[in-house]
Parts: structure tokens; sequence; C-alpha cells
């Protein structure tokens, strides 16, 4: 994986094309992400067969495009993988590919201009978060804050 910088939309659009995005990602979304280390390419053999695209502040993954030569090799599996997003923001099509590694749909799917999309969390996260709801959801119930209460149970 190699990161991207803020001028490289020419390359990522170059995979946009020849991987086939379905929507048009502008040059301002690749610079403010890429800013912020959230364009990465991936190379094989010295040619770029990959970009994922990610909002790294939220850690959500926007864009993800393989060339088709490289699909079905786990090339995409791997990238997701190694950014490791815990949400995802997938067109309808992509929403099987995504469940099938781990992340389960939240809320409806949104009409976009031309697809539907679908906002994912990665199911690791949602059992975390059901855990620490357990575990301080009588706490919270009563109005208690977290400080208190760790500083009751003699934690932080």
């Amino acid at each position: 994986m190699v990161l991207g910088r803020p001028d490289e939309y020419p390359r990522a659009k170059k995979l946009f094309d020849a991987g086939r995005h379905p929507t048009f990602i502008g040059p301002d979304m690749v610079a403010r992400h890429a800013s912020t280390g959230g364009l990465l390419f991936a190379t094989w053999e010295g040619a770029d067969v990959a970009v994922a695209l990610m909002n790294v502040r939220r850690s959500v993954l926007l864009v993800l495009t393989v060339v088709p030569a490289c699909q079905g090799y786990g090339l995409g599996d791997a990238i997701v993988r190694y950014v490791a997003p815990i949400w995802v923001r997938v067109i309808e099509a992509n929403v099987p590919w995504f469940e099938r590694r781990g992340f389960e749909a939240v809320g409806a799917l949104k009409q976009g201009r031309t697809l539907r999309t679908q906002i994912m969390v990665h199911s690791d996260v949602r059992r975390l978060a059901g855990r620490v709801a357990e575990s301080f959801g009588d706490r919270v119930a009563n109005g208690e804050d977290a400080e208190h209460s760790a500083a009751r149970d003699g934690g932080v």
C-alpha cells in the first residue's frame, strides 16, 4: 500500500475509471481525504491496481476500487482488513460483499443521485457497543457519568 498525496487525483481517477467505479469522485474529495492520510494505492509489480479513499478521522471507508484484472483474488478483502474501517458507505449492490466481511447495515438505504447507498458498521464494534451498554446501562439509566462510576468502582 502506498499513501497518496492531495495532488494525485489524476492517478486515483485513472483507477476509478479502470475499476468502473459507479459514481463520480471529484478532485476536492480526493484532496481533502488525502491531506489526512486517507488516499491509498495498492500496487503490483510497479503498477497501480486498486485505490481506497477513507475519512480517517471518522474511520469511514468511502471508496474501494480494484481494477478488473485483479478482482477475485482477495485484494479488496486484504485492503479492507488493512485499513480496518469501523464504518463503510457502499452502494446497494455491494452490501452482500461487505456483509461477508463482517459489516452490518445501519438504518435504511439512502437514495443518492443515481444509486442507493448503505451505511454499515463492523460487527465487532456493534458487539463492543452492546457490551459497554450492558456494563454501564444501569449507571447511565440512573444518571451517573462514567467518571463517577469508575471512581466508585476503584478504576480510573
